[in-house]
């Protein structure tokens, strides 16, 4: 993919308000908003959580899904579901970007996707796509995901893009028969533990993140011409106006009301 793919990417660890930041993007006229009942119909509906089908929702509000007006879901990026396509190659030549053109044909505007890798991780993929890079305080990134992404669901059936005989979802139907709601928490106590998720697991698994996310943070620090670093805690709006200018053919006013949509 190039710059010429009508896409942004905004990447964070899990629990870091990408997909708020998603939201606001869509807010602006030539952004794509995946709108649709159970994400809201327009970006700010956040009160649809109530009556949503996304289970995230429940648990983060301002998640939204890739729904597209005919119905289908884009597929996410590979390190959402690498578990399920060992080669990043593969799912992003067979499935990820043929799914992409296909959602060419039901709009022009410009497609908002979340991952979680760092941008130098990316650019072997999408070149110089406009990125948004959202950088973080661990301590307090960790202590959002412990109550937001921790707890989504660990479950995704993914029909119509991983097979029924695809072996990580045989794993996952094998949890399922243990444990009809487990978690992203269970799936981390299953690979270290062997067990579901125990409370006497949290301090541990609080170490991991904080580890975990302290050594992506200064992958995420590497500078890139493409890429527009923020704070999770608190974005500068006006810095990132800016960044996106050199991309999206927007009037001011309408950048104007990003920062007043954000608020």
């Amino acid at each position: 993919m190039n710059t010429d793919e009508n896409v942004i990417i905004i990447t964070g660890e899990k629990g870091c308000r990408v997909h708020h930041i998603g939201r606001v993007l869509a807010t602006l006229p030539n952004v794509y908003w995946y709108s649709n009942e159970h994400n809201g119909k327009q970006p700010w509906n956040i009160a649809s959580a109530k009556t949503s089908n996304i289970r995230q929702r429940k648990i983060a509000p301002k998640h939204f899904d890739r729904i597209l007006p005919n119905g289908d879901r884009l597929p996410p990026m590979w390190d959402v579901i690498s578990e399920y396509f060992p080669s990043q190659e593969e799912y992003l030549r067979t499935i990820f970007f043929p799914s992409v053109e296909k959602a060419r044909r039901q709009t022009s505007k410009t497609l908002v996707f979340t991952s979680h890798k760092p941008p130098f991780y990316l650019r072997q993929y999408f070149g110089t796509i406009p990125t948004i890079n959202v950088l973080y305080d661990a301590k307090r990134a960790v202590k959002r995901r412990l109550s937001t992404s921790a707890n989504f669901p660990g479950y995704y059936r993914l029909k119509g893009i991983v097979d029924e005989s695809n072996p990580y979802l045989i794993y996952l139907e094998s949890l399922k028969k243990q444990k009809k709601d487990f978690t992203q928490k269970d799936l981390w106590a299953q690979k270290t533990h062997k067990t579901f998720w125990k409370d006497e697991y949290s301090k541990e698994y609080e170490d991991y993140l904080t580890f975990q996310m302290n050594k992506n943070l200064e992958i995420r620090k590497m500078p890139f011409q493409n890429v527009h670093n923020v704070d999770m805690d608190k974005i500068d709006w006006k810095s990132t106006k800016n960044f996106l200018q050199n991309f999206l053919k927007v009037s001011q006013d309408s950048f104007n009301d990003l920062e007043v949509m954000s608020l």
